[in-house]
């Protein structure tokens, strides 16, 4: 299973609403690991979400943290996303339009829209086991930057959570402008279906053609590169077990080598390319950090001699593996 990330876009609202709240935010950034100053370009684990939650809980001295940023999330974050629904006829437009790439913000928002009658659901796809505080913080983006957009006429009528247990009833709806269901099976906002159709003022069919031509080139990035992850993830597991040729891994990606191939190539980088580049960080890895043998280390890099192995490290690294590991352990 591949690891789910988010980008780092969706969380720097949260640093902002940190900082509006009065908590410093490079204080929670370093407890996470993270370098002071806001954060880094890219994606991130999800799974450091609960770390990050943890960390800002304790910091705010604020149990229900999530909903307590929500309410100093700024309406508009600068995201491409918002720039599709502000080109957009209608926002009912725009909120398809985005719908489609919403994976640019994060791999566990499955987000689609339902309409049945006056009554419109926004699900948003999160796995119950997501750190409630990040749907609670969520749930409050969304009613903000939809109420900009709308200039004040989405009305929310629920936000339903699939975790059980909250904040206050009361606490909810001064947030959210309306009630907040708990152990409601889903992730989900319920509002009046009639605001779909409300005109944008700033809608432009040219500028929507370029911010979507700009997402699918982003969108297409992120499946670069979760491609590539995914190799590597099963180029290290296959190892283990002595394997890790193309054919292996295309076939647990279900797909035909020629068309993991090409699909590499259109990446970027090549197969044996990724499989040296992950002998080699292991090897490292290994010789520096352990005191494992050679003779060890040689079946967990996936070489079936000690010769060839030492002929491989010393043409990647310029010293045998005794030189690198004498050399790097004195300088630690």
């Amino acid at each position: 299973m591949r690891d789910l990330t988010d980008d780092v876009a969706l969380m720097r609202p949260v640093i902002d609403a940190l900082r509006a709240s009065g908590t410093d935010p490079d204080r929670v950034l370093v407890r996470v690991g993270l370098p002071p100053g806001g954060l880094p370009a890219g994606r991130f684990p999800h799974a450091a979400q609960a770390q990050f939650w943890k960390a800002a809980a304790e910091e705010c001295g604020e149990e229900h943290v999530g909903l307590h940023l929500a309410g100093h999330l700024p309406a508009f974050h600068g995201l491409l996303l918002e720039y599709l629904f502000l080109s957009s006829e209608t926002f009912g437009d725009g909120l398809r339009h985005a719908l489609r790439y919403v994976r640019l913000l994060s791999d566990t928002l499955n987000a689609r829209l339902e309409v049945a009658g006056e009554q419109a659901i926004l699900l948003l796809g999160l796995n119950e086991g997501v750190p409630r505080h990040f749907p609670e913080m969520l749930a409050g983006a969304v009613i903000r930057l939809f109420g900009a957009l709308t200039e004040g006429e989405f009305k929310p009528r629920a936000v339903q959570f699939m975790h059980h247990s909250g904040a206050t009833a009361e606490r909810y709806a001064a947030v959210y402008g309306c009630p907040a269901e708990l152990g409601a099976g889903r992730y989900a906002l319920v509002f009046d279906a009639s605001v779909l159709s409300k005109a944008s003022r700033h809608a432009a069919p040219e500028l929507l053609r370029m911010h979507e031509s700009l997402a699918r080139r982003q969108l297409a990035e992120v499946e670069r590169l979760d491609l590539v992850r995914q190799v590597r993830e099963l180029i290290a597991e296959l190892l283990v077990d002595g394997g890790a040729t193309l054919e292996q891994v295309a076939s647990r990606l279900h797909m035909p080598p020629r068309r993991l191939r090409e699909r590499l190539a259109v990446a970027g980088v090549r197969f044996n390319d990724l499989i040296t580049d992950y002998r080699c960080r292991l090897a490292k890895d290994l010789l520096l950090k352990t005191d494992e043998r050679i003779e060890v280390i040689v079946e967990r890099t996936g070489f079936s001699e000690p010769s060839t192995f030492y002929r491989a490290f010393k043409r990647w690294v310029g010293e045998t593996p005794v030189e690198f590991r004498k050399r790097g352990k004195a300088e630690a």
